[in-house]
């Protein structure tokens, strides 16, 4: 969709032409470098944000002050939606981990005239929905002592964002050892399960990378 302007709209691209230009007369297009914080824990929300350009990360600390990371997202992608949805605050911080662009719609607006739609409902509830999906495999690398397995699950869940993200950052969010991550990587590049070029993986086994998780 490049008509009119609205080529940064395409992710609701199932709306009629005039709800995209109402949609845009709502909004600002922001352009954010990488390491950039977009909001705080804790911050009350008054857009909704669209990521239409690059990855961002959800984190919160531990009773160390070490950062935990809750999610990565990779454009296209709503951000922290459900905040909004339920007028609270955000529950953990956000930074850009590449620089990146965001559509800020104002919240107010969109909700007295958007959130009643149909269309607009079922897509809060897909959104929502791998967001609870995330959350889950979250849980479960965390809760999981077998590291070979996270890596694993890991590679799977977040195969369309692997190009962004560097061995150091997987392990970060992983919670695994650089060392430890290294050696495992190692093992599966060795056994022709992936590819490891400059520090970026791309999976080339899916069924024998699945065979490390357990049920």
């Amino acid at each position: 969709m490049e008509i009119n302007g609205l080529e940064d709209y395409y992710f609701f691209s199932f709306l009629k032409k005039e709800d995209l230009l109402r949609l845009k007369e709502i909004s600002i297009k922001k352009r954010y470098n990488k390491n950039e914080i977009l909001f705080y824990k804790g911050d009350h929300p008054k857009f909704l944000h669209l990521l239409i350009k690059g990855v961002v990360k959800l984190y919160t600390h531990d009773h160390k002050d070490n950062e935990v990371i809750i999610h990565n997202l990779m454009a296209p992608s709503l951000i922290a939606e459900i905040a909004n949805y339920d007028e609270a605050k955000f529950p953990a911080n956000c930074a850009f981990e590449t620089d990146a662009e965001v559509l800020l719609i104002d919240y107010e607006k969109f909700k007295s005239e958007f959130l009643l739609k149909p269309e607009i409902a079922m897509f809060f509830i897909k959104s929502l929905t791998k967001k609870i999906k995330a959350l889950e495999s979250f849980i479960s690398y965390n809760i999981s002592s077998n590291s070979s397995e996270k890596i694993a699950k890991f590679l799977l869940d977040n195969e369309s964002i692997l190009i962004n993200l560097k061995q150091v950052k997987i392990a970060q969010i992983l919670n695994i050892t650089p060392e430890t991550f290294s050696r495992k990587i190692s093992k599966l590049k060795k056994d022709g399960i992936i590819q490891n070029e400059k520090g970026y993986i791309k999976i080339l086994d899916h069924e024998n990378l699945k065979y490390l998780i357990h049920d």
